[in-house]
């Protein structure tokens, strides 16, 4: 689970000021700090992760996880977004909870019922949580170690999150 780092990002870009906003680290004043920062606080949830029993099909387990996963950085780290985001595919504030009932109620409708498989369900569960978007920040991460451990307690085969082409570019 290790797909979630930056690479090749130009540490030194100043923060912008949004990002400023719920930073519990007042003390970092570029990109490549902050990625630091939260590099090393996912690799504190990842640990948690790995001893953790919880039910990844609730949201309840996903507030904890993103939680774990961004609260050392962030003080909005596990909570519920509650503004509107520039983008028309992520949901709007008020369809964030009915949208994350759906979501945990057709995980266990298309598990119970064994019609689909396994990897399209996983597919399903990344990008409905992505369009959901419930958290203000972080979302494409946790959603991608989410699914992993979603499929990693199933016992199902990981997701590649488009590795595999990227490989065969470099290969061919």
């Amino acid at each position: 689970m290790n797909h979630f780092l930056f690479k090749g990002r130009d540490g030194q870009t100043p923060l912008p000021p949004e990002l400023e906003k719920g930073l519990k680290l007042k003390h970092i004043q570029n990109m490549g700090e902050l990625d630091e920062y939260e590099e090393k606080n996912i690799a504190e949830g990842l640990v948690w992760l790995k001893k953790s029993n919880g039910d990844c099909l609730r949201y309840s387990f996903w507030e904890k996880l993103h939680k774990k996963l961004f609260g050392d950085v962030w003080t909005w780290a596990g909570k519920m977004r509650d503004h509107e985001l520039h983008n028309p595919y992520f949901l709007l504030p008020y369809q964030i909870r009915p949208a994350l009932k759906n979501l945990e109620d057709d995980l266990k409708y298309w598990l119970d019922r064994n019609e689909i498989p396994f990897d399209e369900i996983a597919v399903r569960f990344q990008e409905r949580i992505e369009t959901i978007h419930p958290f203000p920040n972080g979302n494409g991460r946790f959603g991608r170690i989410l699914v992993e451990f979603f499929c990693q307690k199933a016992k199902q085969r990981m997701p590649t999150w488009g590795g595999s082409k990227r490989q065969s570019k470099v290969t061919a």
